[in-house]
C-alpha cells in the first residue's frame, strides 16, 4: 500500500511570474507533492482524479533511472543511483502488491537507464575500471542475460546512459556520455559524448549526433518522425575512486531538450533546434506520450511540454526524479530516495506495445 497520497492540483500564474513579480515567480510552487498546471491543457492530461502515490522512501538513492514494465512477471525494474557511495543496485518492485525486490543479473554492473526489447530489460551497462560498458538484455522470467554491444569498432564506449529502440526498424538507439568517468569507476573516455543506432541484425552502428557536454536521455515522437534529446551538461559529477559522487551544478552548461528531425527513412538526424530549458535541474529522461507531448524528470519533478516546446505542468514531487516510465494507468517515478506511482488520465507512446 503507499504510504502516502497527494492530490492537489496548484496553477501557476505565468503572467503575474513574468510581469514584475519576481518573488512570486520563486516562490509559487507548493511545499507538498502534487500536481502544477502552467496552462489549462494540463488539466486533460491529468484527467479528473489524478493520484501521486509515495510507493516507497529510503535512506539511500535506491531509485534513479531506468523503469522498464515486463509484463510477464508483472513487475517494473529500475536501479539505483552510483551516488549512494557504493555500485548500482538493480531492483523490481510488484505493480501489484507494491514489494520491492533486489536482482542480480550477470555482467550488469553500474546500470543506469533501460528499456524494453522483446519481452527483456535491456539494460545501459556502465561498467567499471574492468568490465567494458554495454547494452546487456536480461530476460527476468529466466534470470538470463546476454551481451548485446560493448564495443565501437574496437573502442570502449564511455558509460552508456540510456537506450531507445526503432521499432519501425528494429533498431536500438542510445547515448554515450562520460559520467562513469566524472565519476570516477569508468577509465578516460575514448569517444566523446556522442549518439549511437545501432541494427542487431546485421551489427552495424552508426554515430547519429554529437556536440553535446553530456548527452543523456532520448526519445521518439509518436510517429517517429522527431527525436528528443537531454543534455545534463549543467550536472557535473567529479571524484576521485570510492569517492566519485561529488556533484555540484554549473548554471552556465545546458539543462536543454533539443529536438531533431528524423530523416532518410528513419536513419538520420537533421535540423536540431532548441525544445527547452527546464528551470530545475537538469532533463534526464525523456517519454511522450500519445498525444506528442514531451515529459523528463527534472529537478523537483517530472515537467510536461507540449509539442511547441511550451511547459503546461509538472508532477511534482519537490525532488529530483531522474526517471520515470508510462504503464498502463499511469506512471513509474524514480525520484533517488523516493519511489511514486502516478494516476493520471495521458498514456504513453509505448504503453500499448509494450505493457498490454
Amino acid at each position: 500500500m503507499p504510504k502516502q497520497t497527494y492530490t492537489t492540483l496548484t496553477t501557476y500564474d505565468t503572467a503575474r511570474a513574468h510581469g514584475g513579480d519576481i518573488k512570486y515567480a520563486q516562490s509559487a510552487l507548493p511545499s507538498d507533492p502534487g500536481f502544477v498546471a502552467y496552462h489549462a491543457s494540463f488539466s486533460q492530461l491529468l484527467g479528473s482524479a489524478p493520484k501521486l502515490h509515495l510507493v516507497e522512501q529510503r535512506a539511500d538513492k535506491f531509485a534513479h533511472e531506468a523503469g522498464v514494465y515486463i509484463k510477464s512477471t508483472g513487475k517494473n525494474y529500475f536501479t539505483s543511483n552510483y551516488q549512494s557511495g557504493r555500485t548500482v543496485e538493480n531492483y523490481a518492485v510488484d505493480c501489484k502488491t507494491y514489494e520491492i525486490t533486489e536482482d542480480k543479473w550477470e555482467g550488469v554492473v553500474n546500470a543506469n537507464g533501460a528499456c524494453h526489447w522483446n519481452d527483456r530489460v535491456l539494460y545501459c551497462v556502465q561498467g567499471s575500471y574492468t568490465v567494458p560498458s554495454s547494452l546487456i538484455a536480461v530476460d527476468p522470467s529466466t534470470g538470463t542475460s546476454s551481451v548485446v554491444i560493448d564495443n565501437f569498432y574496437g573502442r570502449e564506449f564511455n558509460s552508456i546512459n540510456d537506450v531507445v529502440i526503432h521499432h519501425e526498424r528494429r533498431e536500438i538507439w542510445f547515448t554515450d556520455p562520460t559520467y562513469g568517468y566524472e565519476q570516477a569507476f569508468r577509465p578516460s573516455p575514448l569517444l566523446p559524448s556522442q549518439v549511437y543506432r545501432f541494427k542487431p541484425s546485421t551489427g552495424q552502428i552508426w554515430c547519429v549526433a554529437d556536440g553535446f557536454a553530456q548527452c543523456n536521455g532520448l526519445c521518439f515522437s509518436p510517429d517517429y518522425k522527431k527525436m528528443y534529446i537531454t543534455d545534463t551538461g549543467a550536472l557535473q559529477a567529479h571524484g576521485t575512486p570510492g569517492t566519485g559522487h561529488a556533484i555540484t551544478p554549473n548554471p552556465r552548461l545546458p539543462a536543454s531538450i533539443y529536438s531533431y528531425d528524423v530523416v532518410d527513412n528513419g536513419t538520420r538526424l537533421a535540423n536540431r533546434m532548441m525544445f527547452a530549458f527546464t528551470d530545475s535541474g537538469i532533463p534526464d529522461g525523456i517519454k511522450c506520450d500519445e498525444a506528442g507531448n514531451v515529459y523528463s524528470g527534472c529537478g523537483d519533478g517530472v515537467h510536461v511540454w507540449d509539442p511547441l516546446g511550451t511547459l503546461i505542468g509538472k508532477i511534482y514531487t519537490g525532488c529530483v526524479v531522474a526517471n520515470f516510465n508510462f504503464v498502463k494507468g499511469g506512471m513509474w517515478l524514480m525520484a533517488e530516495e523516493k519511489l511514486f506511482f502516478c494516476e493520471l488520465e495521458a498514456k504513453g507512446t509505448l504503453v500499448q506495445l509494450e505493457c498490454e
